[in-house]
């Protein structure tokens, strides 16, 4: 099985540079409603903790203590970056 391991790192980076951007725009004087934010927020959150606990399985470590877990997420994200054989 071979997997866009480039393609993992990017998409975990371009993640992080969201987060990072959310956590500015909360951080600064609300002079607006700020939930959809928040919200965004957390969805980002999970989206990172799920592409991390990816690479720790495909590197045979476990990112969060549930292996159970951690399978499932991994397995389901999986498929997003497997490389077809030719």
């Amino acid at each position: 099985m071979r997997i866009e391991i480039k393609r993992l790192q990017h998409d975990r980076r371009v993640v992080e540079d969201r987060i990072r951007t959310a956590k500015r725009l909360l951080r600064a004087t609300w002079t607006r409603p700020m939930a959809d934010v928040q919200y965004q927020l957390l969805e980002l959150k999970l989206v990172a903790t799920e592409l991390c606990i990816l690479r720790a399985w495909l590197r045979n470590k476990l990112h969060l203590p549930d292996r159970e877990s951690c399978e499932r997420i991994a397995m389901a994200r999986l498929a997003g970056y497997r490389v077809e054989a030719a």
